[in-house]
């Protein structure tokens, strides 16, 4: 997870900051876009397929970028991103982070703190990319199993045996092992301890859990 590849959006309506920043990210190889417009970062944002993370600066004529990281919560898009500010903009830049923002960096800032910054919502974003693939991945495979075989999977997940799950729901030991086959199988685990360490990380990653910056 740690080598996945983010890209870094960068959005200020000043062209020579973007290019200096451009220019700084790429020094250290990492990868990143800048745009002038907020709509047209959003529109990137909606159309990233991997992990990416963003550098917003709070005063913009077109939407300031309180009104942007609104309108990404407002929108359901979630990326993580800090905001660069002005002396003046403090106030705006800690009711930022109350809204969600990792971090801000007031303006001229050193080289180093802007990449230390980065690497923080780099490594935010990957994190969250890699809850989202689970999720996904834990949604296709419970998409699998019938209604039966949920409820054995229930009953497998608080360690009751085959005689107990038989009893729980009136069939068979057998007929529970059919079952109990075919959940492994499905959720593509060997054992119900696997199964039963797959479902505790996916509760773990679960929505609403764990959250970050």
């Amino acid at each position: 997870m740690n080598d996945l590849p983010v890209e870094v959006l960068l959005v200020d309506d000043e062209p020579e900051v973007l290019e200096g920043l451009v220019w700084l990210l790429d020094s250290v190889k990492i990868r990143s876009r800048s745009f002038t417009s907020p709509a047209s970062f959003i529109d990137a944002v909606r159309r990233a397929e991997g992990p990416a993370c963003a550098v917003l600066d709070l005063r913009m004529p077109e939407m300031s970028g309180l009104e942007l990281q609104k309108k990404l919560a407002d929108d359901g898009i979630d990326i993580p991103l800090f905001f660069l500010s002005a002396h003046g903009d403090i106030p705006a830049a800690v009711n930022a982070m109350q809204l969600g923002a990792a971090d801000f960096l007031q303006k001229p800032f050193k080289p180093q703190d802007f990449l230390d910054a980065v690497n923080k919502v780099m490594r935010i974003a990957r994190e969250r990319h890699a809850r989202r693939m689970q999720q996904a991945t834990w949604q296709q495979r419970i998409g699998k199993l019938s209604a039966r075989e949920i409820e054995i999977l229930e009953a497998m997940k608080d360690g009751l045996t085959s005689k107990e799950i038989a009893r729980l729901h009136g069939i068979s030991p057998k007929t529970v092992d059919v079952h109990r086959a075919n959940v492994l199988r499905k959720m593509d685990v060997g054992t119900t301890a696997e199964l039963q360490r797959l479902i505790g990380r996916h509760e773990a990653a679960a929505p609403g859990r764990n959250r970050q910056g």
